[in-house]
């Protein structure tokens, strides 16, 4: 099992890197260096959610300005799957100006301003978020002077309880972390996944959050300190499911090394219903599977691997001692892109 060697180990804490501007799902591109760029201008990026769907995809209100560019006030669409942004209306100059001059107005404000304003500038970007489907949704409440949320795991990953929290990450450059960790009977102290990360770059700007289906979106940025005024605050989107998987698939792996395989097994199989398509328990059921014998149910569950990321499964498998029983099939050489067997799998004990 070759994800035995990497960083998934029983506390399940993960890094996940992302761009240094806040940019959500929605492509950040630096302003042209020909005229009206006007360098020691103001900066602004701000988003706010403008509704839901239910699929989990966002709406969301973005205001641009950058080094003396003229504002740019938009509606996009943010897939919930992780898919490319699209952008569904503009608005028009002089309510785009309008909203950015009262952003710079209030801007060292260390909280999220847009929303008010553009309901107030641009009302027509809330109403067209609601007919291209996207609900108006209140954001998820914390427990009582916490910044915790508790939310319910995958039914057929057997319902456990968990929760969200955020966390200030002191790193270069520091960071909201948004985590998702278990409530073993109810109470905190769990192992933990990072769902999203926002950089920071001046005084953290923390918001709200919203979970609908099996996707969470997080509000937060940064006001620069300093002139002229840089802000960036921006929605971040994590999947439920994929944190979850990447939970049960931590302790199937802490089985699997004090040799207990049945249970491996079993949270491998968890981390499935969680996120049927996350490779890494995927293969690791399989690996799994095949040293248990059950050879039919090993290929089919490394099938369905190779499918979610046929290279990841390929550069594990060639080699991973697990599965020697199984590459002795053509179909499985084939899947892993091997012409033939390797010298070690054809050895005789």
């Amino acid at each position: 099992m070759r994800l035995r060697g990497s960083d998934r180990r029983p506390a399940v804490y993960r890094i996940v890197p992302s761009c240094l501007l806040v940019c959500a799902c929605a492509e950040w591109q630096r302003p042209p260096t020909t005229a009206p760029y006007q360098p020691g201008q103001p900066v602004l990026q701000e988003q706010a959610l403008a509704g839901l769907a239910e699929d989990g995809s966002a709406a969301a209100l973005q205001l641009v300005q950058a080094e003396g560019m003229p504002p740019r006030l938009e509606l996009l669409a943010l897939d919930g799957g992780g898919g490319p942004t699209r952008r569904l209306l503009a608005a028009p100059d002089p309510a785009a100006r309008a909203a950015a001059a009262r952003l710079l107005a209030d801007g060292r404000r260390a909280v999220p301003l847009l929303g008010a304003i553009a309901a107030q500038e641009w009302p027509e970007g809330l109403r067209a978020a609601a007919e291209h489907g996207y609900r108006p949704r209140a954001p998820l409440a914390p427990e009582p002077g916490r910044k915790r949320w508790p939310v319910a795991g995958a039914p057929g990953a057997g319902s456990l309880p968990l929760q969200l929290r955020t966390a200030f990450v002191e790193a270069d450059p520091p960071a909201f972390a948004l985590l998702l960790g278990e409530r073993p009977g109810g109470e905190t102290g769990g192992d933990e996944v990072e769902l999203a990360r926002q950089p920071l770059a001046g005084a953290p700007v923390e918001g709200d959050l919203w979970v609908q289906g099996r996707t969470v979106w997080f509000l937060s940025g940064a006001v620069g300190k300093g002139e002229p005024m840089y802000r960036t605050v921006g929605l971040r989107r994590g999947s439920l499911a994929r944190g979850e998987a990447q939970l049960h698939n931590g302790h199937g792996l802490a089985d699997y090394a004090a040799g207990d395989l049945d249970a491996a097994r079993r949270e491998f199989d968890r981390a499935i219903a969680a996120d049927p398509r996350f490779v890494d328990s995927l293969y690791n059921a399989a690996a799994a599977a095949a040293l248990s014998d059950r050879i039919d149910d090993a290929v089919a569950l490394l099938r369905r691997a190779a499918e979610a990321d046929p290279r990841r499964v390929q550069v594990l498998g060639r080699d991973d001692d697990d599965l020697k029983v199984l590459r002795k099939r053509a179909d499985v050489r084939a899947l892993l892109g091997m012409k033939r067997p390797a010298p070690a799998d054809t050895e005789e004990k």
